[in-house]
């Protein structure tokens, strides 16, 4: 994973809120200090903390968060950006924006990458290779406008949003074996307690992620735009 703001700021840092806390609950209540320093006797370290094992379980779990939420949303939800806002927004069958808009768009991406666009009549003809075509012209576009400041903040804020939708699907996992762990195992009240209202914070979330994702998609899909066509 290439340690950049992108990766600090949509990756890391949803996935330390969301699929790292109930490890660390774990951790709290239930590993014990000779089986940290145990393991700090393998890793060649004085001591194994906590902030150890979130340094090695962040990493990991992030890339599992990102590879979740990019399953769910880009490939189920979104059929490979096929149906990503930017691609919905330049079919003329969408309203988002005018006749004239989508043309003018036309235009740009035949004159900056060779790219002819499906016409009004074409898509109505085949809408399925009208949006594979418009969404290889937004490849294109992502690369032009690599390093656009205001592009990247709004796609931190999608990423992070979107990321932290796998997250929560692992946090929700790990708070019910956290449950089970505290109520049976060893047995300990507050931490199912803790883990309780961890799996039911999880749960709101993932009811109202995907809804919050749309938002922040259609936004990043309008600056994309803008800042393309400016």
């Amino acid at each position: 994973m290439k340690l950049d703001i992108y990766a600090f700021k949509a990756r890391i840092a949803p996935t330390a809120v969301t699929a790292l806390v109930p490890i660390l609950v774990f951790n709290h209540f239930f590993v014990s200090e000779e089986f940290r320093k145990l393991l700090g006797d393998i890793l060649g370290l004085k001591l194994f903390s906590a902030v150890t094992i979130s340094t090695i379980s962040i990493v990991f779990l992030s890339e599992l968060s990102r590879a979740i939420s990019k399953q769910l949303f880009q490939r189920m939800m979104h059929q490979e950006e096929l149906s990503m806002p930017t691609t919905e927004f330049m079919l003329y069958a969408d309203s988002t924006y005018s006749e004239d808009f989508k043309n003018r768009f036309r235009d740009r991406v035949l004159k900056d990458f060779k790219i002819t666009l499906p016409t009004n009549d074409e898509e109505a003809l085949s809408i399925d290779e009208s949006r594979k075509r418009i969404t290889e012209s937004i490849t294109s576009i992502r690369k032009k406008l690599h390093g656009n400041s205001f592009l990247l903040q709004h796609n931190i804020e999608y990423g992070a949003i979107r990321n932290s939708i796998g997250g929560a699907i692992l946090a929700l996992i790990l708070s019910g074996l956290n449950i089970l762990l505290f109520s049976f195992h060893a047995p300990n009240p507050f931490a199912v307690e803790i883990s309780i209202f961890l799996l039911i914070f999880y749960a709101v979330w993932l009811a109202i992620g995907p809804w919050l994702v749309r938002i922040y998609g259609r936004s990043y899909a309008k600056i994309l735009f803008r800042e393309y066509l400016k």
